[in-house]
């Protein structure tokens, strides 16, 4: 490699630098992702009343599959309301959990494989079926929402433990 190639390489390499420090210390969280979206509204009310944000917003990467309100409407009349109740909060943490996977995992590292385990521990079967991306009962969404600490993908199902 000429000289020349490896300054420009070198000068390139510290010009990201402090965009890719900016990007690591923006706070963007898989917790702060989900908030932002209009579409997680019911996502962020049933997070909250789990008391799972700080998990979702602390280092270590996590997936999250992440069910639109268009999904929770979906749910049998009474239940969502059921499940944000004080008393049922060990039962929406589960449902939570399953919607949950470790790593920073894409639509594309999501194809290669035919099952994920999610943190409650559940498999979830991965499928492609007429060319969409299939979780579980669940279809994935087309677009990524990257955090720090993750991915967020959106689904049009609740995936029930």
């Amino acid at each position: 490699m000429s000289t020349r190639r490896r300054i420009l390489l070198a000068a390139l390499a510290l010009s990201l630098t402090p965009a890719a420090t900016t990007f690591a210390q923006s706070g963007r969280t898989a917790a702060a992702v989900i908030k932002a979206d209009p579409q997680l509204a019911t996502l962020t009310r049933a997070i909250e009343a789990a008391g799972l944000e700080a998990a979702l917003s602390g280092t270590t990467e996590v997936t999250v599959l992440a069910p639109t309100d268009e999904a929770f409407a979906k749910l049998p009349a009474g239940a969502l309301e059921n499940l944000l109740k004080p008393e049922n909060r060990a039962q929406l943490e589960a449902v939570l959990k399953n919607h949950v996977l470790a790593g920073k995992l894409d639509r594309d590292d999501l194809k290669k494989r035919r099952s994920v385990t999610t943190l409650d521990g559940k498999p979830l079967a991965v499928r492609l079926e007429r060319g969409n991306l299939q979780i579980g009962a669940a279809r994935v969404g087309s677009r990524d929402r990257i955090a720090d600490n993750g991915r967020v993908l959106t689904i049009d199902a609740v995936l029930l433990p």
